[in-house]
This record gives C-alpha cells, sequence and structure tokens, in this order.
C-alpha cells in the first residue's frame, strides 16, 4: 500500500504544528549590497526591528516584492507533507497554529495556507504586523532577514481560543523559534497529550536562539521524544548539556544515551520505533551523510542525494527534510527509509525558489 493511500484512511489531521508564521520575499541579486549594509553572512539568519524591515523593503526591487510564498520552518513543513501525502481537495492532513497580523500579508497568507489545503488557525493580532522574511537567495547559499511582529505572539489564551482537538492527532511537531516566546503554550500542548500516542518532534532551528533561550530549548527536548537538527545546532545543544565530544558525529548517540539514561527507561522493545525516547536526527550539509539515532543506541546514515537539477535555492531544504521523514513515520516506514525519504524530498525542494516541490509531481515520488 502506498503512503497516499495509508494517508487516505485518515479521517482526521495527523499533525498539530506549531511555529511562527512568515510571509516570505524572494530576492535572487543582492545588486544592492544589502548583506553588509544589514551586517548578515552568507548563511545566516538576523532578526530585524520593525523600522529597519520597513526600510530594507523600500530597497527592495519591485521585481522582488512579486517573489512571495508562505514560509516560517513548521508553516513550510506542513505545506510539503500535505503535498507529498493528501492533495488540494483531500483530507486536511495538518493543523497548523501561529500568530498573524491584521493587514494584508496577513490575508496573503490565510489564501496561501487555504490554497495548501492546510487547517490554519491563526490568532490573529489587529495591532501588530504579519511576519516578514526576505531570503536573498545566492544558488546554494541563502541569507534570511526576519521580523517577527505578530509571530512572536501566541499565548495560552490563544491556544484555549482554539479549541483544538487531539481526536486522530498523531504527531505533534513544534519548530525551535516558536519556543523562544511560547514555551509555556508549547508545554501545556505536550500536558495535553501526555499517556496518549502521539510523537512530539521539536526542531531544533537555529543557532543563535541558544544564546537567550538556551534553558527552554533543553526543555523541549527532555519533553520531546524526536529531535532534529543541523550540525551546527546539535554542536550547541551538546556544549549547553556540557556534553564532550571528539567528532560531531558523536553527538545524536550522547544525546540519545544522556536521553535514556535521564529517563531511566527505553521503550525500544516497543514495536514502534517512534514511541521510543531518545530519536535524534542530525543533518551536515554537503556531502555528509544525515545521522538517525534511536533506541539503544541503533543508528541509520544516509547520503544526500544528488539534486536532478541545479540548485536553486536552499531556504527550505531543513523543513522540506522534516516533511519527508514525517511522510514515511505516519505511513509505518523504519527509520533509516523515514530519514531517506527526507533527503529526497530535500533534494527536490532545493531545485526550486522558495520551500516548494515542482507542480508536477509523480505519486510514487518517495517510494
Amino acid at each position: 500500500m502506498s503512503h497516499k493511500e495509508i494517508m487516505s484512511r485518515f479521517e482526521n489531521p495527523v499533525v498539530l504544528a506549531f511555529g511562527n508564521p512568515l510571509l516570505d520575499i524572494f530576492l535572487t541579486n543582492d545588486e544592492n549590497h544589502l548583506l553588509s549594509k544589514y551586517d548578515l553572512k552568507v548563511d545566516e539568519q538576523k532578526e530585524l526591528d520593525g523600522e529597519l524591515m520597513d526600510q530594507l523593503i523600500t530597497e527592495l526591487p519591485e521585481e522582488a516584492r512579486q517573489k512571495m510564498s508562505a514560509g516560517g520552518c513548521a508553516q513550510n513543513t506542513v505545506r510539503m507533507l500535505q503535498r507529498l501525502c493528501g492533495n488540494e481537495n483531500g483530507q486536511k492532513l495538518c493543523i497548523y497554529c501561529g500568530g498573524l497580523g491584521s493587514d494584508a500579508r496577513g490575508e496573503i497568507l490565510k489564501k496561501l495556507l487555504q490554497s495548501a489545503n492546510i487547517d490554519a488557525r491563526y490568532a490573529v493580532h489587529s495591532t501588530l504586523p504579519t511576519g516578514l522574511c526576505v531570503s536573498i537567495v545566492d544558488g546554494s547559499y541563502r541569507s534570511l532577514l526576519v521580523n517577527l511582529g505578530a509571530a512572536a505572539v501566541y499565548t495560552l489564551e490563544n491556544l484555549r481560543s482554539m479549541n483544538l482537538s487531539l481526536d486522530g492527532i498523531k504527531v505533534i511537531y513544534i519548530e525551535g523559534f516558536f519556543i523562544t516566546h511560547s514555551l509555556d503554550v508549547a508545554k501545556e500542548v505536550l500536558k495535553e497529550v501526555q499517556g496518549k500516542d502521539i510523537v512530539i518532534v521539536f526542531n531544533l532551528c537555529g543557532t543563535y536562539i541558544f544564546e537567550e533561550h538556551q534553558a527552554a530549548i533543553c526543555e523541549m527536548v527532555g519533553l520531546s521524544k524526536i529531535v532534529i537538527g543541523n550540525d551546527r545546532e546539535m554542536t550547541a545543544l551538546a556544549n549547553s548539556l556540557n556534553l564532550k565530544f571528539e567528532n560531531t558525529t558523536d553527538i545524536p548517540f550522547l544525546l540519545n544515551n544522556l536521553k535514556r539514561v535521564t529517563v531511566n527507561a527505553s521503550n525500544s522493545s516497543s514495536s514502534d520505533w517512534s514511541m521510543s525516547d531518545g530519536i535524534f536526527i542530525m543533518t551536515q550539509g554537503g556531502s555528509d551523510p544525515a545521522i538517525i539515532v534511536w533506541g539503544q543506541g541503533n543508528s541509520a546514515q544516509v547520503p544526500p542525494i544528488e539534486p536532478s537539477s541545479p540548485i536553486v535555492d536552499t531556504t527550505g531544504a531543513g523543513d522540506s527534510l522534516v516533511a519527508g521523514f514525517l511522510a514515511g513515520l505516519l505511513s509505518g516506514q523504519d527509520p533509516k527509509t523515514c530519514l531517506e525519504w527526507g533527503c529526497k524530498v530535500a533534494s527536490k525542494v532545493i531545485t526550486n525558489l522558495g520551500a516548494s516541490l515542482p507542480d508536477e509531481l509523480p505519486d510514487d515520488f518517495l517510494t
């Protein structure tokens, strides 16, 4: 049975995601030297206040202002997961929650999510602008300038007003940027799922958030079953936990062992590997393999898949890998196959501008 056939049997959404919803604007030619002007290094990301973001927008060429798409880590992932496993008119597989402004950009985001067949539960804030991300793209590198605006506000009151049902939910996915302002919301959600067969997936998302939110990140790692990050993020996590390592590739194994010791048990005897504690996924970029560690130190490595077309934009590489991985998880695949699916989706997404898949995608793309 194909993954789409499996997904078609679900009568309710199966993924509940929380993140910072952004509207992405793409600039493919930095002839105005904006990277230098805004003190941004290649392949890094930086937050701007509202005034600076408004100034940046005025400096963008008109053609760049027309290149927009829905953005933000978790929002990208659910859009691609729906694209991989569902269809535009069928069952909505994902519920997405985040803060949105009551403005024209917010209306654009609503329409984009509606067209992607996502059940978007935005908390709309009338006094804040919709979050915005300017992505400066240069082949295999992308640099991001972000103003969070309303995306940085999602309260317990907002959560309760959504009247979210956990019926049918199999995965709760939380991006690291979300917990920098709404850790209390994330913890409340996780409290509600205690004792249920729901997999908690946490994406570290970025290294710079460790500077002010180290404790919150470490707490979420402790509460999650699956933790995802690249080698730089995993290194930051290991340093936060005072783990000693010789090679970066040791880190997911050390984290797996620490998690199992901390909870004083491992559920690896369960027939469902995803219900064990201490599953860590680390990507490395370049030609180095992605690594997954689970159970009692079990592991698999998956080499990156060579893109079939030239690399255009790496903005959604990590988010798309998560989408492919979750597609495998939800359709009952083993850990290595899940990671292979993730790498396959990432290799396709980076050949397009923005976090998107091509219009024509074979039904057997993943398999």
